[in-house]
């Protein structure tokens, strides 16, 4: 299989939550947000899901620091993100999005008359990301940069497909059974299942009141 090389980068809480009940997910200190941008930079392509572009959104430019902004690129198997949408109006970076046989054929239509590519790669809304990522590649695509949220960083885990995982420990306690954790989805039954990581950096982070951790999968 040909694919980019994967980096998931995650801002969390202590006790593992990407964001609160409420969907609050503002956590990273300046520094923490310089570091994302920077990694945002480094890769041809950052990957999200539609639950963050509805909740969210987001940009998903460069803004904290000088570099390129990298492609957008969403996974949304069921075409929910709407029209209005910051990544579909601003015009500032390339958006791709790929879908199923599920959306609707105007709503794509309409995305690809306002200038964003829309690949139709599976019959079902549950997408295979390795298939994404193989299109991804065969266009140029060599590093992924991969934000969450909690079910598309599942979906990648259980494909095994991540090579680096970066994780930002911020100060906070969230709880809460309704929280977002880092990954959804099923999960994993035991260890034996489970993505094996080789730890390579612990830093303090220059706010010194986080941590950021980096490990390579096994």
């Amino acid at each position: 299989m040909h694919k980019p090389y994967v980096l998931v980068y995650v801002t969390e809480t202590v006790d593992g939550r990407i964001a609160s009940r409420t969907g609050f997910s503002r956590l990273s200190c300046p520094y923490d947000l310089k570091r994302l941008h920077w990694f945002r930079t480094w890769s041809d392509a950052i990957v999200v899901g539609a639950g963050t572009v509805i909740k969210d959104d987001p940009l998903l430019t460069v803004r904290y620091v000088k570099g390129r902004n990298p492609i957008r690129v969403v996974i949304d198997g069921r075409l929910r993100i709407p029209l209005n949408a910051r990544i579909i109006t601003d015009k500032s970076a390339k958006t791709i999005i790929f879908t199923s046989t599920y959306a609707d054929n105007e709503k794509i239509s309409k995305l690809r008359s306002k200038g964003v590519e829309v690949y139709v790669v599976g019959e079902t809304p549950k997408l295979s990301i390795r298939k994404v990522l193989e299109l991804l590649y065969s266009i140029g695509i060599r590093r992924v940069l991969v934000e969450g949220g909690g079910e598309l960083l599942w979906s990648f885990f259980s494909e095994g497909v991540v090579d680096e995982v970066r994780v930002t420990i911020a100060p906070y306690i969230f709880g809460g059974k309704e929280a977002i954790g880092m990954v959804m989805g099923l999960g994993f039954k035991d260890t034996n299942e489970a993505i094996k990581l080789e730890l390579k950096e612990i830093m303090l982070c220059e706010c010194k009141n986080e941590v950021h951790i980096v490990w390579k999968v096994i």
